[in-house]
């Protein structure tokens, strides 16, 4: 297939997809066709096992809402060609990942073409030496678990804050100097593998500025009550708390630090870009200020605003950052059973391998090593007292 062709294909679907720009090999690959299982009428399964209820609910119910609406797309454009299309069968781990591993399985013997996976970095651990034993292709939807992603079947279009220079570096370097920030107090979920490996960037990241982090409080995903922790940082009293936290213990943390009148600035993860969070946070997330590659309202990429506009008629909500990264996964396997031609799953992975660049609602996407980066700030933004996202004044 020649490029002019690809160029044409792009601009026929350029309206419904987040395109993907691969290497000169990945476009010649296309050209070869598939097997005899891959014509008209072919439907392409992919698995999903998938947040849809328990504490992370909230951001796994808006991924699959993503992925959702990209398959709506893929399968109404055509884009994997005549009568062919995806089949996402999605079903709920509730939370755990003993299931998460007996789905992936099933996906498995199901036939399944590829998987999109890993909510939670502890849902990804489990899966990853599953995934590579079944040489069954996965896309990870959101867990940020360090080195996760393995070619060549474990891929991972999410955008890692705390990459070297990444959001969490131009953040901080960013923020600290404009506020004044001096001292801080840091509160991790300690039994959380990735966010005690962003913790390290987020004092690395403070003590570069000047800041003092004068205590590293431990606490736990399971915690509901956070009254001990609000209490030593009332205690202490510093310029800043910098919650390096999942969101729901995000949300608690920040309720009770308001409730004992903490009233300075607190600087977290985009784990918290949730209305349903600041809800359960009863205000408390009011001043709470993040980083996030992806808001809707706040981003002018063409992708982005049509994204924005076709999941709210969709849903009848404006996505979030979860939204964004369930759609981006699915359209990153997408066009890697596109490319590849055929349900075989060993040749999705091939496919995948050659992937180079992504044009996503983020912007592009480089990829290396099966991981995705991202070169810009992204948005900065904080919770008003109303409950609306406001961009931070730089």
């Amino acid at each position: 297939m020649s490029r002019l062709t690809t160029s044409r294909q792009w601009r026929r679907f350029r309206t419904v997809t987040a395109a993907i720009t691969t290497t000169a090999a990945l476009v010649a690959l296309s050209g070869c066709g598939g097997a005899a299982d891959a014509g008209a009428g072919t439907k392409y399964l992919v698995g999903f096992p998938a947040l849809l209820s328990g504490p992370a609910a909230f951001a796994g119910v808006p991924i699959t809402e993503g992925a959702k609406l990209a398959v709506k797309e893929i399968n109404a454009s055509g884009y994997l060609g005549d009568g062919k299309t995806v089949d996402l069968k999605i079903d709920d781990i509730k939370g755990d990942p003993a299931k998460a591993i007996a789905l992936y399985r099933q996906y498995v013997a199901d036939g399944a073409s590829g998987v999109l996976c890993c909510g939670l970095s502890s849902e990804a651990g489990a899966l990853a030496p599953m995934i590579k034993q079944s040489k069954v292709p996965a896309i990870v939807s959101s867990a940020i678990l360090a080195g996760l992603a393995e070619p060549p079947y474990v891929y991972r279009p999410v955008v890692l804050p705390a990459e070297s220079g990444g959001l969490y570096d131009q953040f901080v370097d960013t923020v600290v100097p404009k506020e004044g920030i001096k001292t801080a107090v840091m509160v991790v979920t300690s039994d959380n593998d990735g966010m005690v490996g962003d913790a390290k960037v987020w004092k690395a990241a403070l003590e570069r500025n000047g800041v003092n982090v004068v205590r590293t409080i431990n606490t736990s995903a399971a915690d509901t009550n956070y009254t001990q922790a609000a209490t030593e940082v009332q205690s202490l009293n510093p310029d800043a708390v910098v919650a390096s936290m999942l969101g729901t213990p995000a949300a608690l943390l920040s309720k009770s630090l308001r409730e004992r009148d903490y009233g300075k600035r607190i600087l977290t993860s985009y784990g918290v870009d949730s209305a349903e969070l600041f809800k359960s946070s009863g205000g408390g997330l009011a001043g709470a200020l993040f980083a996030v590659p992806f808001q809707a309202g706040f981003t002018t990429n063409e992708r982005a605003t049509k994204f924005t506009a076709d999941y709210k008629a969709e849903y009848q909500k404006d996505p979030d950052m979860y939204g964004a990264q369930g759609y981006t996964a699915m359209w990153l396997m997408a066009e890697a059973i596109k490319q590849a031609g055929d349900k075989d799953p060993s040749k999705v992975a091939d496919a995948l391998q050659k992937v180079s660049k992504q044009d996503t609602v983020y912007g592009e996407l480089s990829y290396k090593n099966g991981q995705a980066s991202l070169s810009g700030k992204g948005a900065y933004l904080e919770w008003s007292k109303d409950g609306v996202l406001v961009e931070w004044k730089r």
